[in-house]
């Protein structure tokens, strides 16, 4: 904070977060949330795509700020994701983004229930969630911030 009140660059250069998290409404469950928080507890500044201190503004609009203004995207796709009303505009914004930056700024979190993840995301770096646990443990939350904080996973 004082980096920008002195008119210094912040951590992040243009970016003001280092995750967009985008997910399905129905993920926003502990374990999505518990996410978030573990990341911010290893000072990784999260843009969830669903998050009440955003409500005045609208999903699109949270989406399209989320994902410009964040220097990775963390997406956990699960079926709520895939069948989210949002999804095919929230995904064309990360994979534009990732065109314009690198295709190691996008991260994708596989829900056990799915046999493999969409072809549009296919090509980044996906991590297996194999229950609600995984986004609790240590040894995999800390690979996590590894990837987010330095590059591929």
């Amino acid at each position: 904070m004082a980096d920008r009140v002195l008119g210094l660059p912040d951590k992040n250069g243009p970016f003001k977060y280092d995750v967009y998290l985008g997910c399905g409404v129905l993920d926003l469950t502990s374990a999505v949330n518990g996410l978030r928080e573990m990341l911010e507890r290893r000072d990784i500044l999260c843009f969830p795509k669903y998050d009440p201190a955003h409500s005045q503004q609208g999903t699109k609009s949270a989406i399209i700020e989320g994902v410009a203004r964040s220097r990775k995207c963390l997406l956990y796709v699960s079926p709520s994701f895939i069948e989210d009303k949002w999804y095919k505009m929230e995904v064309a914004e990360v994979v534009n983004k990732a065109k314009r930056f690198s295709r190691d700024m996008v991260v994708v979190l596989k829900h056990p229930q799915l046999a493999s993840v969409p072809s549009e995301l296919s090509e980044y770096g996906v991590l297996n969630v194999h229950d609600d646990d995984t986004l609790k443990n240590p040894e995999f939350l800390n690979g996590l911030a590894d990837a987010l904080k330095k590059g591929m996973c």
